[in-house]
């Protein structure tokens, strides 16, 4: 059964559900920068995809992950797991499609990551269909174009949205107040991408070129600022620390933090060795985990093609061009 919803009975309909969860909403924050922020802290923001997306929703920048405490020979632990309700509206396709590679590694690959499951379990996502190709996205390349994973699904079309749902949580928020049955088909969105990606082989090729000289000539040019991996809807690297209280009956703790690739300290190890002390190793790290090693591994592309690494990378450093460079030489010859 497909719906429509008048568009000026969205707010009401937020309103609606605000009720029993925490309602996201996609929005324009104080500095300009789009992100996903709770209903009623400022408009809604539905121009294309934001620049930051909802991932800190399911794995957050800082994470408290149990505390303990010592008792006699052992530590008694507690776990803090996050048991809010929370309904996500306006995630666009490659979001979802970020979402669903991120599940297929905190959920099935390393046994259930309880802190990530239960968050994705108490969530609702309600998809909004892109119209157009937002700025140096090349989804259509990656395959990331339509959602995948949601629970509704949201296509503008002039006055309305056109509304389906996709799964029984879905299904129960469609509220016969703000929504009408209609018959008609789903309104097609085809996305023109101006990027695109030659994914040809693309994983092999660009691993058979592991030393090409385009690493050294882009990394020369990376500040390691970070902007490509904070912004990115699939970088996952983190990192773990104790904040340790002694001689006091107060907990110690155990945090989760977001990490980068990016940074020279990622690799070192004990006895102070960097494995990757140049920054063109680095970004080499960073388009080969997109592009290859997690397909290799997954059989799932870590890259969705949102195009937000290139816009946010202060030296205009591209995925698509590094990447498309070594697929000419290796599909068509060096030019």
């Amino acid at each position: 059964m497909n719906y429509s919803i008048k568009k000026s009975d969205l707010p009401a309909f937020m309103q609606s559900l605000a009720k029993k969860s925490e309602v996201w909403v996609p929005s324009e924050g104080s500095s300009g920068a789009t992100l996903f922020a709770p209903l009623g802290d400022s408009g809604l923001y539905l121009a294309g995809r934001t620049d930051f997306s909802p991932k800190f929703l399911f794995r957050p920048p800082k994470e408290k992950m149990f505390v303990f405490r010592k008792n006699g020979s052992s530590y008694e632990i507690h776990h803090k797991f996050d048991p809010t309700k929370r309904v996500v509206f306006g995630i666009r396709p490659c979001d979802t499609h970020a979402l669903h590679v991120l599940d297929e590694l905190f959920i099935r690959y390393y046994g259930d990551d309880q802190f990530y499951t239960k968050r994705r379990r108490n969530t609702v996502l309600i998809a909004l269909q892109c119209k157009e190709a937002c700025e140096n996205g090349f989804c259509t390349s990656m395959g990331t174009s339509k959602p995948i994973d949601h629970d509704i699904l949201f296509t503008e079309r002039g006055s309305d949205f056109f509304v389906t749902a996709a799964s029984e949580k879905g299904k129960k928020l469609l509220n016969r107040k703000f929504f009408k049955p209609v018959k008609d088909a789903a309104p097609t969105a085809e996305i023109g991408c101006k990027k695109q990606l030659e994914t040809k082989s693309l994983g092999p090729n660009l691993y058979a070129n592991f030393n090409h000289a385009i690493w050294k000539q882009e990394g020369e040019r990376c500040l390691s600022c970070t902007s490509c991996t904070q912004v990115c809807p699939t970088c996952y690297c983190y990192y773990t620390d104790d904040g340790f209280v002694f001689g006091s009956d107060k907990d110690s703790e155990r945090y989760r933090f977001i990490d980068s690739c990016q940074l020279q300290r990622f690799t070192k190890v004990a006895g102070g060795h960097v494995f990757r002390k140049s920054r063109g190793a680095r970004l080499r790290q960073f388009v080969l985990h997109k592009l290859h090693y997690y397909q290799d591994q997954h059989g799932l592309q870590l890259c969705v093609g949102c195009g937000r690494c290139i816009t946010a990378c202060p030296a205009k450093i591209d995925i698509t061009k590094i990447a498309n460079e070594i697929q000419r030489e290796a599909l068509g010859g060096k030019k």
